[in-house]
């Protein structure tokens, strides 16, 4: 197992709230998905609460488009947290002009000048625990990306998401986006530690070799030939809302669940 680095660095966290969520119409529609409601909070609260916590934090950005920028900067006013949030417009208005996953990862590089370790977060994600200790991890020596993986304990769900295989040293060993008969369990959260060193990738895949820039595991998977990429594992609840099924299943849950 690798060891963690002794001395935490400071990082900044970017939560991508730049897409249109087509697949949660009507829903949708005019709001957010990362601003849908869950028990009187929004699904974007739930990551917040978690980050603040973490004191090597200097900086929390949300990347959306051009058609929501204004709902978040209201969202913004009503934040009560010490660490400095940034609302970014990447300037897109619809989803057939995104700039997708990737894409806006390296608009916000390039806009807001970052030099130091990336933290990326999934806006749509909600998880009970971790995130303190998916940073440790990924503080590491040699700097490698870390991303975050999840045991759904069932490769029919795992269909619908980036499955991963591991080593028992937690490297990446496959990557396969939607495979349709999964070789594990294992799969991709929305969640990926970029040490500073491995910034300068992102304008080699989408500036000089065009690559796919609207899916992350597309650039995890081209990653993993430019070095070691190692998977953190989450336990307790995790819903990434990319689904109707999985919003209501969220509401259900926190409804009934005060203490969260």
């Amino acid at each position: 197992m690798k060891k963690p680095s002794k001395n935490n660095k400071s990082f900044k966290v970017l939560i991508l709230a730049g897409g249109y969520a087509t697949r949660l119409y009507p829903i949708t529609i005019n709001v957010s998905k990362p601003l849908l409601k869950i028990d009187k909070r929004a699904i974007i609260d739930f990551a917040i609460q978690d980050l603040v916590k973490i004191k090597e934090l200097t900086e929390i950005m949300i990347i959306t488009n051009n058609k929501f920028y204004k709902d978040y900067l209201l969202w913004k006013r009503g934040l009560k947290i010490k660490k400095k949030v940034t609302i970014i417009n990447d300037g897109t208005k619809s989803d057939k002009i995104k700039l997708g996953a990737v894409g806006d990862m390296y608009y916000a590089v390039r806009k807001r000048n970052i030099k130091s370790d990336f933290l990326v977060i999934g806006g749509d994600n909600i998880f009970e625990k971790g995130l303190s200790d998916f940073v440790r991890f990924a503080q590491k020596e040699p700097p490698s990306v870390s991303i975050g993986i999840y045991d759904l304990e069932n490769k029919f769900r795992a269909r619908r998401y980036g499955v991963v295989e591991t080593d028992k040293h937690h490297q990446i060993l496959d990557f396969k986006e939607k495979p349709e008969h999964p070789a594990s369990t294992h799969v991709a959260m929305c969640m990926y530690y970029f040490p500073k060193s491995t910034l300068v990738f992102f304008r080699e895949y989408v500036k000089k070799l065009k690559l796919d820039t609207d899916k992350a595991g597309s650039y995890i998977k081209w990653l993993m030939t430019k070095g070691k990429i190692y998977g953190f594992k989450f336990k307790g609840l995790w819903l990434d809302i990319g689904q109707v099924d999985t919003y209501r299943r969220a509401q259900r849950h926190f409804s009934h669940n005060k203490d969260y």
